[in-house]
């Protein structure tokens, strides 16, 4: 029965090898797309944007075609180094020698066949990172005020042409759901210019603090007048207002009643046509401000006597 068992697998192995020997010494058409990498001085800059991939059909046996289609580190690295001047660089000429391929292997096509080559002069300049995570908290839990980016700016070189409409960066987009607690991820700058400028650093920390969400109200807020003329004096109607508040625990955790202001500037006052005014509040941590009661106030003017 062992023997049988043997033999069996022992001609089911020799059956696949056979199959492969026959199959991979067979002529075959492939397609390939592979990366684009470009090679520049510290003095060039290109200002027009190239392919990040070129499309390769070759000929070949299977043999000499494996390498090719399961190579994870093919690339078509291309030395600019050298160029002074604009040029039209022909891939189809120079495709064999910069991908070293075997002799057996014909290329058939390339696409694109031509690459326009601009230059421009080199510049750099630091813009602002964007945050592209989506970040999902769990239920009842929340993301406590804007999330740090480090370093939030990054260094851009490249073609003038090209870096002064460059107004911010993105990272890269990534969801990240039913989170309850804070985290810091390192994340890629996303380079949608791709072989046009270069990046530093190509990475940055992203920090989010996520705390159970609470809400809690404060009572018997002064709402002040500010910059009132000396010859003048505003009573509001009413002087005071409950605010509503929602956040983290233990942010909300953390005003004192004495930090929390509400503010109204005379000139609004002045301004004045409809007999109210609304009220700015400043709060000493980044909470939402559910709302406030009363939204409007009155107010009455009075003329101070100032003794002379």
């Amino acid at each position: 029965m062992r023997k049988n068992i043997f033999i069996y697998i022992s001609s089911l192995i020799f059956a696949i090898f056979l199959w492969l020997y026959i199959n991979l010494n067979l002529v075959y058409n492939i397609s390939v797309s592979i990366p684009l990498d470009i090679k520049l001085s510290k003095a060039q800059a290109l200002a027009n944007e190239l392919p990040n991939n070129i499309d390769v059909s070759v000929k070949g046996k299977g043999w000499d075609l494996l390498g090719l289609v399961f190579s994870k580190n093919l690339t078509l690295s291309l030395d600019l180094t050298n160029y002074k001047k604009d040029s039209r660089v022909n891939i189809t000429q120079t495709i064999n020698e910069l991908l070293s391929l075997s002799s057996n292997v014909s290329i058939l096509g390339v696409n694109p066949d031509f690459i326009e080559i601009n230059f421009d002069n080199v510049t750099s300049k630091m813009v602002k990172v964007k945050n592209a995570l989506n970040v999902v908290p769990k239920d009842r839990y929340f993301i406590i005020g804007t999330p740090k980016i480090s370093p939030d700016s990054v260094k851009v070189s490249g073609a003038i042409s090209i870096i002064g409409k460059i107004k911010y960066l993105p990272t890269e987009q990534i969801n990240i759901t039913n989170v309850n607690n804070g985290f810091t991820k390192t994340v890629k700058i996303i380079d949608t210019l791709n072989n046009i400028i270069k990046v530093e650093p190509k990475n940055v920390t992203v920090t989010y603090s996520i705390e159970l969400s609470a809400e809690k109200n404060f009572d018997d807020i002064n709402v002040l007048i500010n910059n009132v003329p000396q010859d003048k004096e505003v009573l509001l109607v009413p002087p005071k207002l409950k605010l509503y508040l929602r956040g983290g625990v233990e942010q909300l955790a953390k005003i004192n009643p004495d930090e929390v202001f509400a503010g109204i500037e005379f000139k609004q006052i002045e301004n004045d046509s409809l007999g109210y005014v609304s009220p700015i509040i400043t709060l000493p941590v980044d909470v939402t401000i559910i709302k406030y009661e009363p939204q409007k106030f009155q107010y009455i003017i009075k003329k101070k006597n100032i003794e002379k």
